[in-house]
């Protein structure tokens, strides 16, 4: 590959990686100097998004079982989804009623 395709293509991870709220939020704390894996957890652990599994000594982080925040950004995404359904549908309509009286 060449080395322009090359540094495109970690220009686009690079911006991928900061466009998420989350991403720039680890960034930040790490920006503040070494952390360690289960500081930076933390940010995933307060959204509900994992749950840490001891073992021993090691603790593992694993999905969570409820994810109650993932099911409001489903709702959330649902309801924005039949607003776009109908702000569409409505369009549509007037796009073609004004396709009838040309």
């Amino acid at each position: 590959m060449p080395a322009t395709a090359r540094k495109q293509e970690r220009l686009d991870r690079t911006l991928l990686a900061l466009a998420d709220p989350t991403r720039r939020e680890l960034l930040e704390r790490v920006g503040g100097g070494p952390r360690r894996a289960t500081d930076l957890l933390r940010v995933l652990k307060d959204a509900g998004l994992v749950t840490a599994v001891p073992q021993g000594r090691e603790v593992l982080y694993q999905r969570a079982e409820e994810l109650a925040a993932l099911e409001e950004a489903r709702a959330f995404f649902e309801r924005m989804s039949a607003d776009w359904d109908r702000a569409l549908a409505a369009f549509k309509r007037f796009a073609e009623a004004g396709e009838k009286r040309s």
